[in-house]
């Protein structure tokens, strides 16, 4: 089996055309060949270099990340530095790396449609109905309650460690909008098309005080809510490529943590 019959099938459901713009040239494919031999694969949020060394440790051939492996250029590379050394890691291992980030977030039965899923939102659709590259957002019902309540659920469902909540903790909420990652800047626009709310990541402070001037609630959490991705992609590529061994990594981590 070769990278480019796993990379053809995944792009096929994910295509590169539904990345947004700053994430063009990050996703695919980022290190290794597309004629490259393929018996193990592993899947991970982030590859960071303890992830790095458990690919290598495992002898992975292919190693699949929801997050580019590389966010921005390099224009240099000190091979002492952290990024040098796993960089080193990658070419002396010829480590083959794949990333699928706001394609896969986008996309129908995608990130987005899986975490409002989990969260049992009812009536569920993307806006606008087509994917594109600016559809990211999910607006789903649920039943009428409070943000304060909706928001331990939240806690609770995604089994987060803590979060943070912008808006009057009473304020009913019914129609709510979901947004993996970071869509602190898509409060309003979701205010305006009727939600209450919006469940998101890495909100800003001028969106948290715009969000309060509509009077929008924001509930904000981690990227780890996001950490299915892992066992989904698992479970499709092992359904297609039975001949293949699949594992999970087990050195991603949230970075941060709650005191």
């Amino acid at each position: 089996m070769k990278v480019k019959e796993i990379v053809d099938f995944l792009l096929e459901k994910y295509p590169l055309e539904l990345a947004s713009s700053f994430d063009h040239g990050k996703v695919g494919l980022q290190f290794g060949s597309m004629s490259k031999e393929v018996k193990k694969v592993m899947i991970c949020l982030d590859g960071t270099t303890d992830v790095i060394d458990e690919a290598i440790d495992n002898n992975v051939d292919l190693l699949i990340c929801h997050h580019p492996f590389l966010f921005s250029p390099i224009l240099n590379l000190d091979y002492n530095s952290p990024l040098g050394r796993k960089m080193l890691k990658v070419f002396k291992s010829e480590l083959n790396i794949f990333a699928m980030h706001t394609n896969f977030d986008t996309a129908l039965n995608g990130m987005n449609d899986h975490l409002a899923n989990i969260l049992g939102l009812e009536n569920v659709y993307s806006v606008p109905e087509i994917p594109t590259t600016e559809s990211y957002m999910r607006i789903g019902e649920i039943e009428k309650t409070s943000l304060a309540e909706f928001a331990y659920y939240v806690k609770e469902t995604f089994n987060e460690d803590g979060i943070r909540v912008v808006g009057n903790l009473d304020k009913p909420v019914k129609k709510v909008a979901i947004l993996g990652g970071s869509g602190g800047s898509f409060a309003v626009s979701a205010k305006k098309l009727g939600c209450d709310c919006i469940i998101t990541g890495e909100v800003k402070q001028n969106n948290a005080i715009d969000a309060l001037e509509y009077n929008m609630g924001i509930i904000e959490v981690s990227h780890s809510v996001e950490a299915f991705f892992k066992e989904y992609i698992k479970n499709i590529l092992k359904d297609e490529f039975n001949e293949i061994e699949f594992i999970l990594s087990k050195k991603d981590v949230n970075p941060f943590k709650c005191l």
